[in-house]
C-alpha cells in the first residue's frame, strides 16, 4: 500500500519549448509559457489518479549532470540503488514523439520496473496532450482511463497524465528544458509494483531542476 504519511505541495502548469536534444548537443532557447497554461496552484489530489499524498522516497543518486551516466538537460534524484543507464546511441527506441534517452531500473532495489526518460521531438503542438497522445498511441497502445493536468516537476512548469493499462496504472510527466521538452514516465509489472515505485516517481519529480 501507498505510505501516506505526508502532502506533496507542489502544484501548477506546464512551459513547453521548441524540442532539441541534451546540454552537451543542443542550443537553448528560453522556456515560455503556453497560451493556455495557468499559474494558478492547483489544489493536492489525494487518492486516484495522481496519490499527492505519498511521499517522496528518500533521495540516492542524482540523475543527469554532466560527466554522469546519462547527462540530460535536467536533474533530479532517484533512491538507493535504483540503477542508471544511458539508452545505447543507435538503439532508437522511439514512441510517437518521444526518443529514449536514458532508464532507471528498480531492480537492484528490489522491484520490477522503470523510470524513463525521453526527449520530446519535433515541433511543439498548440496542445501538450497531443503530445503525449501521440506517445500512449504507440508506448501504451492499450492506454485507457487517461487523465491529464498541469502542474510542478520541482520548480519547472510541467504536464501530468496517469492512465492504466491492462488495469496496470502508468505515470508521464513532461518538463520544459532551456533544450527542449523531456518526459520522465513510471512504469511496472502489477499494481503492487506501481505503488512500490511510486515514492521514487514523487522524489524525481519533486526534485526536478535545471543544471547550474
Amino acid at each position: 500500500m501507498f505510505r501516506r504519511v505526508a502532502v506533496l505541495a507542489v502544484l501548477a502548469v506546464l512551459t513547453l519549448t521548441a524540442t532539441v536534444g541534451c546540454a552537451d548537443t543542443a542550443t537553448p532557447v528560453s522556456p515560455s509559457p503556453l497560451p493556455s497554461a495557468s499559474l494558478t496552484a492547483s489544489p493536492v489530489a489525494a487518492g486516484a489518479p495522481w496519490y499527492d499524498e505519498v511521499t517522496p522516497a528518500t533521495a540516492g543518486t542524482t540523475v543527469g549532470p554532466e560527466g554522469t551516466a546519462c547527462p540530460l538537460s535536467m536533474t533530479f534524484s532517484v533512491p538507493p540503488k535504483w540503477k542508471v543507464k544511458a539508452v545505447k546511441a543507435g538503439t532508437d527506441y522511439r514512441a510517437g514523439p518521444a526518443l529514449l534517452l536514458c532508464e532507471i531500473d528498480a531492480k537492484p532495489a528490489g522491484n520490477i520496473g522503470f523510470l524513463r526518460i525521453w526527449q520530446i521531438e519535433g515541433a511543439r503542438p498548440l496542445n501538450p496532450q497531443v503530445t503525449v497522445d501521440k506517445f500512449l498511441a504507440e508506448y501504451g497502445s492499450k492506454a485507457e482511463d487517461q487523465q491529464y493536468r498541469r502542474t510542478k516537476a520541482g520548480s519547472l512548469d510541467s504536464f501530468e497524465a496517469a492512465w492504466t493499462e491492462d488495469g496496470t496504472r502508468k505515470r508521464a510527466i513532461m518538463v520544459s528544458t532551456l533544450y527542449g521538452q523531456l518526459m520522465l514516465t513510471l512504469g511496472g509489472l502489477d499494481n503492487e509494483e506501481f505503488e512500490e515505485m511510486f515514492p521514487a516517481y514523487q522524489l524525481a519529480k519533486s526534485s526536478v531542476s535545471l543544471p547550474k
